[in-house]
């Protein structure tokens, strides 16, 4: 691999300003007419395009939908397992109605298509490229697609960066990438677990935080699985391209409520951070103003405050947000920021 492919595959701008740059590339030293890198995104279950050089908008529509689904070429490749593969190289394509239907009308008069995929075996997108010459790709071009292909994999992977942060900040919590409708998908077990979270348990997590809109958007939840306390950690993620479906992560680790703070605490501290009064508080839990006050006045002295606010303030730098007073929709009606 060349110094220039090298330094764009490790550069650490985003996705499509590293597809598009390997495309500007690989134009340098593979001629065509068009060509473009395609993501796959196992959390929305899609292809997106991430850099388009050339192709009119309905051919790469053709590429992300049915192509993937019926082109007898791309399912050869998928069977096979086999690197990159041109019109020429597949009897009777020319034939097919990807061909007769779609890139022939374009002005396309031979093309390529390449699988992107890891060491480890995960499916990260494709490559195409067109030419209006029959004469290329050349052979010397598949050999240059096919060198390229599985480090191009590596990098493009959705959930390579998500599951790198995940071991750094965190490296034995169950990890979950949450997409914008605020569904949660498993990207690693996590060293603490024998098994995924419970289903309707995560989606209520994910809904939580970032489903709901929440007004506090606490950085930790804290939630009860019927057998331990766990510590959930919410990052925002930015955009990586356009149309991107992940909205955050969730690292989730069993830890138990730290200072001694007991659960009706927890849930007392969560309702007083949304600036709810004792009284307030006291009629969502089903207990008196009183007793709501000293809850907090306990939890003060268990993590050393000195007032409500300073109280408040401990309490959300402690993660001491409860998961299930966020998702109660009847709290949602009163609750605002302290």
């Amino acid at each position: 691999m060349t110094g220039t492919y090298s330094q764009v595959l490790g550069s650490t701008a985003s996705i499509e300003t590293r597809a598009h740059e390997m495309l500007d590339v690989l134009a340098g030293r593979a001629p065509s007419s068009a060509s473009a890198i395609c993501l796959w995104d196992p959390i929305a279950r899609r292809h997106v395009t991430v850099a388009n050089h050339g192709y009119p908008e309905p051919v790469m529509t053709h590429l992300n939908t049915w192509f993937i689904s019926h082109d007898p070429l791309f399912d050869s490749m998928r069977r096979r397992d086999s690197g990159a593969l041109r019109w020429r190289d597949f009897p009777d394509y020319r034939s097919t109605y990807s061909v007769t239907g779609v890139f022939t009308p374009a002005g396309f008069d031979e093309g390529l298509s390449a699988r992107l995929v890891t060491a480890d075996g995960t499916y990260a997108g494709t490559i195409h490229v067109n030419c209006d010459d029959p004469r290329y790709p050349t052979d010397d071009d598949v050999v240059e697609i096919n060198a390229l292909r599985r480090q191009m994999a590596e990098q493009l992977d959705f959930c390579l960066r998500p599951r790198m942060v995940a071991e750094l900040l965190a490296p034995g919590a169950q990890a979950w990438a949450v997409d914008d409708a605020g569904s949660a998908h498993l990207l690693r077990l996590g060293d603490e677990f024998d098994a995924a979270l419970e289903e309707t348990l995560i989606a209520e997590i994910a809904r939580a935080v970032h489903g709901l809109g929440a007004h506090l958007r606490p950085e930790a939840t804290r939630w009860h699985d019927g057998s331990s306390w766990l510590y959930v950690r919410h990052i925002s993620t930015p955009a990586r391209y356009r149309g991107d479906s992940l909205n955050g992560l969730m690292l989730v680790r069993r830890a138990e409520l730290p200072c001694g703070i007991t659960a009706r605490e927890l849930d007392v501290l969560t309702l007083a951070a949304y600036g709810l009064t004792n009284n307030q508080i006291a009629a969502r839990l089903f207990i008196s103003a009183r007793t709501a006050g000293h809850h907090v006045e306990n939890a003060a002295v268990k993590l050393g405050a000195t007032n409500r606010a300073s109280c408040v303030s401990s309490a959300m730098s402690w993660g001491l947000v409860s998961g299930r007073v966020l998702a109660d929709p009847n709290v949602a009606e009163t609750r605002r920021p302290a």
